[in-house]
């Protein structure tokens, strides 16, 4: 498994309607084969920055498979008018316990 973290920057002013957004779209994510586990976290010390964790079966489910789809498009699509700049996009090794 890898992990992806998301580093998203919207408008500070924005969270409610960012955070409705996300919840009208998270079934493209949370349905998108590969996927394991996600969550939506607003940063504590910068109020315009979130960050979206995901778990993927590997790296190929999230950028051969998820991020080619209409279902990406569509995810995407509803968070770009909040967003000021492109995501920052990490892979990681999923962290064992």
């Amino acid at each position: 498994m890898i992990t992806e973290l998301a580093i998203l920057r919207i408008n500070p002013d924005a969270h409610a309607g960012f955070e409705a957004a996300f919840a009208s779209v998270e079934p493209f994510l949370a349905d998108a084969d590969g996927h394991v586990w996600h969550r939506l976290a607003a940063t504590i010390d910068r109020k315009d920055h979130y960050l979206l964790e995901v778990v993927w079966r590997d790296l190929a489910a999230h950028i051969e498979v998820f991020e080619p789809s209409s279902a990406h498009t569509q995810f995407m699509g509803a968070l770009e008018p909040f967003l000021v700049e492109e995501p920052t996009v990490f892979h990681v090794p999923t962290a064992t316990r």
